[in-house]
């Protein structure tokens, strides 16, 4: 009986919070986009999501559904990418192009059309950015390059 009294009030507690962004109690991610809100798809949903992992990608990247109100802000993904991804990144943005690179630039609000500006500050910068071997230097510098276009 205490179990399914806990249950209820963490449903009632939770739900409500998932219910006014406008996704169901299963969360954003593949599973609400697939599955429409109410109680019996909820659980596919949920399933969708932890299969697939699509809500911790969406919450981090505002992707399936889940927008800037989440956990994760644009900031910290930009921190998490450049981190996760410091070696490759490096690497890009010496060359002046590259996957990794485009990626930071979509995280940054670049466009197809003006990431070439964006790759070419860095670039220009690479030593700067990069030269503390500091996935946190790194991040600082971008930010600081890019507050100054």
């Amino acid at each position: 009986m205490k179990k399914i009294i806990i249950s209820a009030v963490a449903v009632v507690a939770f739900g409500a919070t998932a219910f006014a962004a406008d996704y169901g109690s299963a969360g954003c991610g593949l599973g609400s986009l697939a599955f429409k809100s109410n109680d019996m798809t909820q659980v596919l949903a949920a399933t969708t999501n932890g299969t697939f992992g699509s809500q911790t990608f969406g919450i981090t990247f505002g992707t399936s559904g889940c927008n800037n109100k989440g956990l994760v802000k644009v900031s910290m993904a930009r921190e998490s990418f450049i981190e996760a991804n410091y070696k490759d990144l490096s690497r890009d943005v010496a060359s002046g192009k590259g996957e990794y690179v485009t990626n930071l630039a979509k995280l940054y609000g670049f466009t197809t059309e003006n990431t070439g500006k964006f790759t070419a500050l860095l670039q220009k910068n690479h030593t700067t950015i990069f030269a503390a071997n500091n996935a946190k230097t790194a991040v600082t510098e971008i930010n600081r390059l890019v507050s100054s276009l």
